[in-house]
């Protein structure tokens, strides 16, 4: 009898769903950003996993060019909890001097058995390069100055004509 038990919480064990909790691997917007540009992570979320507003957090920290990224939000290993919609976290954590920089985003949350746990999310490098030099915009192209020489020049022979029909007219009389 207590084998039967077994084997029936065995098999109902298997039979619940699973949950479908992700996360996708965090990225940097923008993708090669420069000095002074704000710099942002963005981890993509949802089902049984969603990041949300908690006194204290997000946590940013930086030593020399490492950065940590904390988050906090809710995990759940049981798809009856999963009602989160899909969604995508953009968090700014602010312009850096050109370098190469490491940021390392973690996940908390609340697991009622065991406490605060974290989860780590990735570690993405991204690399800040120097302010883009001002480069010289010409303002006129060939085509513009062809334009420009040949208006000039149709100004120049309506003036000429002019004053040749001016100076005519002024002899007559």
């Amino acid at each position: 009898m207590f084998a039967h038990r077994i084997t029936l919480a065995v098999t109902l064990a298997f039979a619940t769903p699973n949950a479908h909790a992700f996360f996708d691997a965090p990225w940097i917007t923008p993708a090669t950003p420069r000095a002074g540009e704000v710099v942002s992570v963005n981890i993509r979320d949802g089902i049984c996993d969603a990041i949300f507003e908690h006194p204290g957090y997000p946590q940013i920290t930086q030593q020399g060019n490492f950065v940590r990224l904390v988050e906090y939000g809710h995990h759940w290993d049981t798809a009856d909890l999963c009602i989160y919609d899909i969604g995508t976290l953009v968090e700014p954590l602010g312009a850096f001097p050109p370098g190469d920089y490491t940021v390392t985003v973690d996940f908390v949350y609340n697991d009622y058995l065991y406490g605060p746990t974290i989860i780590n999310l990735g570690v993405t490098p991204f690399s800040v390069t120097g302010a883009t030099p001002a480069m010289p915009v010409p303002t006129l192209s060939d085509a513009g100055v062809l334009a420009l020489l040949t208006s000039m020049g149709c100004i120049a022979a309506l003036h000429l004509k002019r004053g040749l029909n001016s100076e005519r007219a002024s002899r007559s009389i």
